[in-house]
């Protein structure tokens, strides 16, 4: 029985030796798993250490502003230092390197004059930061070498505007940037249901003493269809009564005058 086992084996032997030839062949033809695995790791890794190109970048980059905000913008950014001083306003003055006559948080009196260390008296109200910071330079490059004057605003408080008619609370508020009909009636508690958004209208006095009503439909501003309008100082917001307003005040009159009636009796 062995010897014919042994004689079967010895002639299948070539045959499973050429199957185990085969099959290892077939195997290092296959690719390597861990091999593609590398391969597009590497590719990867160059992908993203290749430096995007200019053109790249301005496509991918999200514009935090519209045309409309860009256009805006200066007028927001050159408010302070288009704006002319009034009493009450505080200014700080910075001369470089010379900290002796440097000065903060001055207040301009009511008679719009300061006294300062070398100048003496100097008039601030009606004036805007560029005409100060050149006027202080020119006298203090008397007795200081090249001076170099830094004037900012600290605070605003002669800047004012008036709301008035149906709103939440008609009153003078000081303005302290630039602002819009919109923020106006915001800050004082909007229009009242009374209130007719379709007639609002701001007074403007021109330079040669006339007033001058620039009509602002709210109604059309908060729809996105108008444009809003950018408040100066001095300028009124006028917010006229609706038809509501004159039906109750229709009502009121003719309540009152029935008791009036009842109690004449």
């Amino acid at each position: 029985m062995k010897s014919v086992c042994k004689l079967i084996f010895a002639a299948l032997l070539p045959t499973l030796l050429a199957s185990f030839a085969l099959a290892q062949s077939d195997l290092d033809k296959a690719p390597k798993p861990q091999e593609s695995k590398t391969a597009d790791k590497k590719t990867t890794n160059e992908a993203q250490t290749k430096p995007i190109s200019e053109a790249d970048r301005q496509s991918l980059r999200r514009e935090s502003q519209s045309e409309e905000e860009a256009a805006i913008l200066p007028y927001i950014n050159n408010f302070f230092a288009t704006t002319r001083l009034g009493p009450e306003d505080v200014i700080s003055v910075d001369v470089f390197d010379q900290p002796n006559y440097s000065r903060a948080n001055l207040i301009v009196p009511p008679s719009g004059r300061i006294s300062y260390p070398l100048i003496g008296h100097i008039n601030i109200a009606g004036r805007t930061i560029e005409e100060l910071e050149k006027e202080f330079t020119e006298k203090l490059s008397e007795y200081i070498r090249e001076p170099k004057v830094s004037i900012q605003i600290a605070q605003v408080h002669s800047l004012k505007f008036m709301v008035i008619g149906d709103v939440a609370q008609p009153g003078i508020y000081e303005m302290t940037r630039r602002m819009t009909v919109t923020e106006a009636l915001a800050k004082a508690g909007y229009i009242t249901r009374y209130g007719d958004l379709s007639k609002v209208a701001v007074l403007r006095m021109q330079k040669e003493g006339s007033t001058t009503a620039i009509p602002v439909n709210m109604k059309e501003v908060e729809r996105g269809k108008a444009q809003d309008v950018y408040l100066i100082p001095g300028d009124t917001v006028v917010v006229p009564g609706n038809k509501f307003k004159t039906i109750d005040k229709v009502m009121t009159i003719t309540t009152l005058g029935y008791w009036m009636r009842i109690i004449a009796r």
